[in-house]
């Protein structure tokens, strides 16, 4: 499997160690095209982080950055298009989007650097969040053990989200004993997870978050699926990526945008999270157009089976 790499804004990583979120979306490179990279000064020309607005700087005391296996169902975007319409229509991909960003593909650095856009997931099991100093050392700060146990690490503080509701809407989904439930692969094993406290004869196990959970062979596993519900806001392009209840008892909905053009996002005041990761929160009934799709990779219908992404 591809290793991945993506430089993380202190927002996110504080948000990783201190309320247990675990979600990931925009440009990234492979991590083996970046391996020069050892200090801040070199991930901020590596990952091309002098964005408008970026809280990156080429001086900073450390940057951290999260490594994990692009694997599905995480889903990669070739990084193509211009900083307007016009060069974007020279280029012929999708994105317009701020400099550094040039829309061939690559990163503008000193060395080759293929560049993709990874649609909003949840964190692969087994990912790391890695702190890299300005004296060039390194060090694994945490990791996302699976969606049961999400962070955990030996040297820094990790809060688990005070809430364990999981997001049905973002990652793996497995029916096990009639029940669907979150879940995880792990090679030839699943780990299903409840939010509440299943009946004991099944056998599931709290963990620290909250959560119970339980690792069962993947061949008790009777379908594997990620759900994907796209709509579209203000006529714009949108994955929703959670849903929930406001005391009014209306229905809410945060959604992520697919649509890849600055000037649209940045028109309609969406929250820019990273560069070219834009969010809004939305009452539920004013999305229009919506899909629900069960993505199902080939590597999810032979139990034991891998495919590698972001080629």
């Amino acid at each position: 499997m591809t290793m991945m790499q993506k430089a993380v804004t202190p927002q996110l990583s504080a948000a990783y160690l201190d309320s247990g979120y675990d979600r990931l979306a925009g440009f990234v490179v492979r991590a083996d095209s970046v391996e020069w990279a050892r200090t801040p000064a070199d991930l901020f020309e590596a990952h091309g982080l002098g964005f408008p607005g970026s809280p990156f700087a080429p001086d900073s005391e450390h940057v951290d950055v999260l490594r994990f296996h692009g694997a599905s169902p995480l889903r990669f975007e070739n990084a193509t298009g211009g900083v307007d319409q016009a060069t974007r229509e020279l280029t012929g991909g999708p994105f317009v989007d701020r400099p550094p960003f040039q829309g061939t593909g690559w990163v503008r650095a000193s060395h080759p650097i293929p560049l993709y856009w990874l649609v909003h997931s949840r964190i692969p099991a087994g990912s790391e969040l890695v702190r890299i100093s300005a004296d060039g050392s390194s060090q694994v700060i945490a990791r996302y053990v699976d969606v049961g146990h999400a962070w955990a690490s030996d040297v820094v503080a990790v809060t688990p989200s005070a809430i364990p509701t999981i997001s049905r809407f973002v990652g793996p989904m497995a029916k096990w004993h009639e029940t669907y439930l979150n879940a995880d692969v792990l090679g030839d094993d699943v780990v299903v997870v409840s939010e509440v406290e299943p009946p004991a004869q099944f056998g599931f196990a709290r963990t620290t978050g909250g959560r119970w959970r339980r690792v069962v062979p993947r061949s008790e596993v009777t379908e594997m699926f990620e759900l994907y519900v796209s709509a579209r806001w203000n006529g714009l392009e949108m994955r929703v990526v959670d849903q929930w209840k406001e005391p009014s008892g209306e229905s809410s909905s945060r959604v992520s945008y697919t649509g890849h053009n600055a000037d649209l996002a940045e028109g309609l005041r969406l929250q820019k999270i990273d560069a070219a990761v834009y969010e809004v929160s939305v009452p539920t009934a004013n999305l229009v157009d919506v899909v629900t799709t069960q993505l199902i990779p080939t590597a999810w219908t032979t139990p034991g089976s891998e495919s590698v992404a972001a080629q």
